[in-house]
């Protein structure tokens, strides 16, 4: 993600499962805010735009003005992405435990 994070180019299919990424297409509303300045720049579907979204949830502004996103944050986020991705997919009755 830190290699893909400025390469609009690279698809997010290297990191992110299709479900993954309908959910990112999902919760991307929620992470940006109103100004043109915290508006995911990137292509939908591209690592870059992914690892934008992954950053806000790490805790990352958001601002270009600002240090790229680094791994302690993308960690941070990845973690917190992952568990709400999991509550996602138990709501979309995608999970089943059965005994």
């Amino acid at each position: 993600m830190v290699e893909g994070r400025d390469e609009p180019q690279w698809p997010a299919s290297i990191t992110f499962t299709d479900e993954q990424q309908q959910y990112l297409k999902q919760i991307a509303p929620t992470v940006q805010g109103k100004t043109t300045k915290l508006q995911n720049p990137y292509p939908i579907n591209s690592l870059a735009w992914a690892t934008w979204i992954v950053a806000r949830l790490g805790g990352w502004k958001g601002y270009q003005s600002q240090r790229p996103p680094g791994t302690a944050t993308l960690t941070h986020g990845l973690k917190r992405f992952e568990t709400m991705f999991f509550a996602w997919e138990i709501a979309q009755n995608r999970l089943m435990c059965t005994p």
